[in-house]
């Protein structure tokens, strides 16, 4: 009985623990991105003053589309989940903002697969984490498609007098997509293979739970390629709003190379930043000499489409019961 107390003791002071730690994380992240950047950058101030000029409404698309972003991975996480385990609407969605919460404070937003767990079913997390990975491969594939495309036009165009340089890139990108796309497909091969270790044996339980059947596979790759235009719109209406001098076409080739080489940056969406703001600055230097708005666009577009999430992701972390969760799933 005592053993039993102990053990119930520790776990509530790890969850305790946790919940204080992703609270200072998120409140420092707040910190961060708004008292320090602005700050250091005058990003608010600029922004106040670009919209004083009327240019509202580009904010207000952005705004708009972040909700239905998130909505269309709620329905891909549904859809994910629904072979082995029917979740509510308000649990996906939950799990999805936790998830976001976990994300921005790990490195690779690792956290996620932790976010994704919250409302798994006992006896179906090995399956949760896998249906995880196959939706996060099929969101990347747009990325490394889209972003050859990007870089062997934008490089040849801007950067590189020699263009095989540019085209020979694009061609690594585009094979990496060809791989990504292969494991999507054949993504119960992969499984199979992975058996073979002693290390992924979990995987033979869970092979006819996550035996998807094609079609949800093609429904759930529409979804990640919608999820990523969205994202791309939201970036470029941004760039309109700072009056960017770039047509719809230019602008969505510089958005798709700095997307596909963030998405190579293993870093947690907190640090990740800087490197996004730098990319963003290289790229766009091609049309215009405006930095402060090169540095503020990226900025903007992470504080609606990370921070806003991250912090409802924090309070349903800090209001659900943790130990009642691992305890009975």
């Amino acid at each position: 009985m005592l053993d039993k107390i102990l053990k119930q003791n520790h776990w509530v002071s790890a969850i305790l623990a946790g919940k204080a730690l992703l609270l200072l994380a998120l409140s420092w992240l707040i910190y961060d991105r708004i008292w320090v950047q602005q700050v250091e950058t005058g990003y608010f101030d600029h922004l106040l003053k670009t919209l004083s000029k009327g240019n509202l409404w580009w904010l207000v698309l952005c705004l708009v589309l972040a909700p239905v972003n998130w909505f269309v991975e709620v329905v891909k996480w549904k859809k994910l989940t629904r072979p082995f385990q029917q979740i509510s609407w308000q649990k996906a969605s939950q799990s999805i903002l936790a998830g976001i919460a976990l994300g921005v404070i790990s490195p690779g937003r690792i956290g996620e697969y932790g976010g994704r767990l919250l409302h798994s079913a006992e006896g179906h997390r090995s399956s949760t984490l896998y249906a995880h990975f196959v939706g996060s491969l099929s969101q990347n594939i747009p990325v490394f498609v889209f972003g050859a495309l990007g870089v062997s036009w934008f490089f040849s165009e801007y950067y590189m007098a020699n263009g095989y340089i540019a085209y020979s890139l694009a061609f690594i990108l585009m094979a990496t997509a060809f791989l990504m796309a292969m494991m999507y497909v054949q993504h119960q091969s992969l499984a199979k293979w992975l058996v073979s270790f002693k290390w992924f044996q979990e995987f033979s339980r869970i092979q006819g739970e996550v035996a998807y059947h094609p079609q949800t596979l093609h429904h759930v790759a529409l979804l990640s390629l919608m999820r990523f235009l969205i994202f791309a719109s939201q970036y470029l209406s941004l760039l309109f709003l700072f009056g960017m001098p770039v047509s719809v076409f230019e602008g969505m080739m510089g958005i798709f190379v700095i997307f596909v080489f963030q998405t190579g940056l293993p870093l947690p969406p907190l640090l990740g930043v800087v490197a996004r703001t730098q990319l963003s600055v290289i790229v766009w230097s091609a049309f215009s000499s405006d930095q402060i708005s090169m540095l503020v666009v990226p900025m903007i577009l992470y504080s609606i489409n990370l921070i806003i999430p991250s912090l409802l992701g924090g309070l349903v972390l800090l209001s659900t019961n943790i130990q009642k969760q691992i305890q009975h799933g």
